[in-house]
């Protein structure tokens, strides 16, 4: 085979596999496509996922599943803290179970999921699932005891997009992952 032959031949498979590469749509940040990806709270998703600027620069999966577990915990931390002083003023044993139990396994899954992801990025991915049990079990407990609160409903909410576009970030750079990128 000739030179120019060789050339072309690699050239060829450059093109192939550059195209192959999971990329972002042309104009969309990797987190615009995690909030259109099968989210149904796809303008919220968006709407909280900005707000955080690590998160809107993230160029690859890998910092955009940290960055999202760092904001989900701040969060968590901040819905916990919520919780706390609820329950100073009102000794309800849901707002209790959220403050103690469901907020810390949310907690408690987005540092494990952190650590994980490197090394072990399909137990990062179950901790997600994980935490997004733990807002949704304060939120039946909320609704079972008929506590009407907007900044409860707002928090559980939020953490409930997080863990899914944590979820979502994470298996996008699982998928990276298996080819090679």
């Amino acid at each position: 085979m000739t030179s120019t032959k060789v050339s072309y031949l690699l050239f060829t498979l450059s093109m192939i596999l550059i195209s192959q590469a999971p990329t972002p749509a042309l104009g969309d940040s990797l987190y615009e496509i995690i909030c259109k990806d099968d989210l149904k709270e796809t303008r919220d998703c968006l709407q909280l996922l900005k707000t955080d600027p690590q998160i809107s620069s993230a160029t690859n999966y890998f910092d955009l599943s940290i960055f999202i577990m760092d904001f989900a915990l701040k969060k968590g931390l901040e819905g916990q803290n919520l919780f706390i002083n609820l329950g100073k003023k009102n000794s309800s044993q849901a707002i209790n179970q959220c403050a103690t139990i469901y907020y810390n396994s949310i907690i408690t899954a987005f540092k494990g999921g952190k650590r994980e992801l490197k090394e072990h990025a399909d137990i990062a991915r179950y901790e997600t699932t994980v935490a997004g049990d733990g807002s949704t079990n304060c939120s039946r407990a909320i609704e079972a005891e008929k506590i009407t609160n907007p900044a409860i409903n707002d928090i559980n909410n939020k953490i409930s997009i997080l863990c899914d576009a944590a979820f979502i970030a994470v298996a996008q750079y699982e998928k990276g992952i298996e080819v090679g990128l």
